[in-house]
């Protein structure tokens, strides 16, 4: 390669560096750092249990599917009775890195690291946007704008601090079309090997890019049949000094026969078939149908007109009402159509199927900022823009000019709102305005712009509806702010400084603009080459730049963003205290719903969860066939927040209390309790027939084990017969004697965790009531004496044997080592 065009390539590479760091450090300024949607919550939840422990449930939030209506869940109960996420595994996948170094980095939460991933997603998009304008022939300064433009002033922007799926659809849909293209431009089947896993993994990424694929086939398919250009109109004949091969005969192009199997179209599938079997394999492990997702494909309208006007135009949710800078992709695409309508016609072909699927789509969108369903498609708007600025920017023509730059501060001005507030709090309050109508598809805010968000984030602006983490009503974190500032006016230099640098003249950029350069690409091109041409401390300094202050801010936001509380809240004691003495094979049961976001950020312990709903009783049999998995180690820990022992709208541990044996119930502050059940089933039985009080109640038998390690809970099943009707709710006592009768453990309760009040038992019907005396971790290995008993819980008066003690003697217990 000649040294002036190695030296143009290099400074290129550096500027494309340059617009990836300067677009994520606006989206680290405006980052906020958790969760905005139930539909982000369930798609971090398989990375957490996949990075946790191996596994593809999404248990820690089973409250989701009580709390929502079905078509509304994000989940649903898979063949084995766990809970499953509807969602693509591609998100979750993509996440697991950052979720796995922030699991073992400390001082940083597992939340807050995940939700930088789509501001690296989107950064990356931009520089691919300039590197596939820079493939077709668009200038630098067109290619660099046009990217500046998708990644500041599109929805896209707004998307770059959420956990959708979307944005990482969107940027493998790219890199499928960008390696394709390569493929026409250079050949080599590793370019269709990139496209095809890249195509396959939007499809893992969102099922609906399924319909997608034939479009780039039918690409390949043209690619294939007309021949390889080295260069824009030229054959590979012809760059070799032959004719040229207007039928493109495949031969030609290739000096050796193709084996079947290393044809284009053929490598291309293959590469799409291992992120396939990814995802059948994902199917198969949830549902046991390798073809069934979850999601209910019945959900279409033959109303398709509605549906595109929604899409596009709707000021509820119109891609063009959010963006209106995309109006000029319209005539930017005809343009592009007749110098490359090959590739004019992939990007049509793509946005064309997308926007057909959702617009006969009856589902709604949710959360969402214009349409999430296009955010995919967003790029190649982006790239259609391009012709435009060359018009506008380069060419001066005067009325593209005048509306690139009117509609441009516009859109920006309408991201700017969509990242400073949070849309949930106009949505919310249109949803009560319409009385609860979730998604707002039928209402008038999908006509009346008085509804629009962007009208509702004007009128919701307020530090209280702030959504920058570094300015909420906690206060103004100033370190925090100059932190990012700092890395964005920092990026900006580094961009201009390339931007510049680029304006130098080589060899290669003085060739007159009518006539192209006939030069195959060398082999050293890329994805994502690294700028060698940059002095060694700038390069070092670009890249560990970002990375140092992303941990320095997350170790800040750790400790100060109040969505989460103090680090050290009584939610999160709890549940490192049940980590902390938990024994192989035990979970944790939470039913604290709207505290879900807590563990999710902080919790680093591999232990697994169950969250489950607020419930009365009986509870649906999918509720109990998850408490019913949560017994399978020695023991269940609960954790409740805002629920007093024996609560009635507590089914969770209303079963717990019936079904396994309640071994302690700790209070960590006004609303948090953690709660120990022993699941060990007792095998010795020993009847007694002993009567308590006046001829009030009799103990007719107990079931407990006789040996047990410190530590363990030892599980006591008692059989009672009310001779009478009890007048008060007495609790349960349960105590380990040493030899000297020196109290070794105790444990009081009400009966079954207060769930059966004496007071409640009927003569002549017998009440079964299991309890358990946690042993001391420290307890001396010898043979104790195990007594019980009934007591006034006021008084502490014991219920006397008739004619002795006020004590029933259960026998000995030993105390292994």
């Amino acid at each position: 390669m000649q040294p002036d065009l190695k030296a143009g390539k290099n400074r290129r590479r550096a500027l494309a560096l340059s617009l990836g760091l300067f677009l994520f450090a606006v989206y680290l300024f405006t980052y906020r750092g958790g969760f905005h949607s139930i539909d982000e919550v369930a798609m971090y939840a398989v990375t957490e249990n996949m990075a946790k422990l191996g596994r593809f449930n999404i248990d820690q939030i089973a409250w989701i599917q009580w709390t929502t209506s079905q078509s509304e869940a994000q989940g649903f109960f898979g063949k084995d009775d766990h809970v499953y996420s509807k969602k693509g595994l591609a998100l979750s996948l993509a996440q697991a890195p950052l979720y796995w170094l922030a699991l073992h980095l400390p001082g940083i939460g597992m939340l807050q690291t995940v939700s930088l991933l789509n501001a690296w997603v989107i950064a990356a998009t931009g520089l691919l946007i300039f590197m596939f304008l820079h493939r077709l022939k668009f200038s630098t300064l067109t290619a660099l704008v046009t990217a500046l433009t998708f990644g500041l002033a599109t929805i896209a922007a707004v998307y770059a601090k959420y956990l959708f799926s979307e944005p990482l659809a969107g940027f493998l849909l790219l890199l499928a079309a960008y390696m394709l293209f390569a493929y026409r431009q250079e050949g080599g089947l590793r370019h269709i090997a990139l496209a095809g896993l890249a195509a396959g993994f939007a499809v893992v990424a969102r099922a609906n890019n399924l319909f997608v694929l034939p479009v780039f086939g039918l690409y390949l398919s043209w690619v294939v049949w007309r021949g390889l250009d080295w260069q824009f109109g030229q054959s590979a004949q012809q760059q070799m000094g032959g004719a040229a091969n207007p039928q493109g005969n495949p031969s030609t192009i290739f000096p050796f026969p193709l084996s079947p199997l290393l044809s284009p179209l053929s490598v291309f599938i293959l590469a799409m078939a291992i992120p396939g079997a990814i995802l059948l394999g994902y199917n198969a492990v949830r549902s046991g149908n390798p073809l069934q997702t979850g999601y209910d494909l019945t959900l279409f309208s033959p109303n398709i007109l509605l549906g595109l006007y929604k899409l596009l135009f709707s000021p509820l949710r119109g891609l063009f009402a959010y963006s209106p800078i995309l109006l000029l992709s319209v005539p930017g695409w005809w343009f592009l159509r007749k110098t490359r309508p090959a590739e004019a016609w992939l990007m049509a072909g793509l946005v064309g199927v997308t926007i057909g699927l959702f617009s006969a789509w009856s589902s709604g969108e949710g959360l969402s900022w214009g349409s999430r369903f296009l955010v995919p498609v967003i790029p190649f708007f982006g790239l259609s823009l391009a012709p435009i600025v060359a018009k506008g920017v380069e060419a001066r023509a005067q009325v593209w000019r005048f509306t690139f730059y009117a509609l441009l501060p516009l859109s920006v001005f309408i991201q700017f709102l969509g990242l400073a507030i949070n849309p949930w709090v106009f949505l919310a309050r249109l949803q009560k305005d319409f009385g609860g109508e979730f998604f707002l598809e039928n209402t008038a805010a999908l006509y009346n712009f008085r509804y629009s968000q962007i009208v509702g984030q004007l009128e919701t602006w307020s530090l209280t509806n702030s959504d920058v983490v570094w300015w909420q009503p906690g206060g103004f974190d100033g370190l925090a702010f100059g932190l990012s500032l700092g890395l964005l006016v920092f990026s900006g230099w580094f961009l201009w400084r390339q931007m510049v640098n680029n304006q130098r003249p080589t060899t290669n950029d003085q060739r007159p603009a009518t006539v192209e350069t006939v030069s195959r690409p060398g082999p050293t091109t890329t994805l994502f080459p690294i700028p060698y041409s940059l002095p060694p401390v700038t390069l070092l300094l670009c890249c560990l730049a970002p990375l140092l202050l992303c941990y320095l801010l997350l170790t800040r936001y750790y400790r100060t963003d109040q969505q989460f509380g103090p680090p050290n809240d009584a939610y999160t004691r709890a549940l490192y205290t049940a980590a902390a003495n938990k024994a192989a094979g035990d979970q944790i049961v939470t039913v604290a719903q709207n505290h879900y976001h807590v563990p999710m950020n902080r919790f680093k312990a591999k232990i697994p969860l169950i969250g489950l709903a607020r419930q009365t009783w009986p509870p649906p049999q999918t509720a109990l066939s998850l408490l019913s998995h949560a017994t399978a180690g020695p023991n269940v820990w609960l954790v409740t927040i805002g629920f007093q022992p024996a609560a009635p709208d507590n089914a969770a541990e209303r079963w717990l209390a019936a079904n396994v044996f309640k071994a302690g119930d700790e209070w960590l502050d006004e609303s948090v309790r953690l709660v120990r059940f022993a699941t060990q089933k007792p095998k010795i039985i020993r009847p007694l027939k002993i009567t308590l009080g006046n001829e009030e109640i009799q103990l007719v038998e107990v079931v407990l084990l006789e040996a047990l390690r410190p530590g363990q809970a030892l599980p006591v099943e008692f059989i009672w017969l009310p001779l009478a009707q009890p007048q008060t709710d007495y609790n349960l006592f349960l105590q380990l004697l040493a030899a000297d009768g020196a109290l070794a453990a105790q444990h009081d309760n009400p009966p079954n965790g207060g769930y059966s009040p004496t007071s409640t038992w009927q003569p002549g019907r017998p009440v079964i009531v299991r309890h358990a005396l946690p042993l001391p971790p420290d307890l001396t290995p010898g043979d104790y004496r195990l007594i019980t008993g009934l007591y006034h819980p006021t008084t502490g008066e014991r219920l006397s044997i008739v004619g002795g003690s006020d004590f029933i003697d259960l026998g000995f217990i030993t105390v292994e080592r």
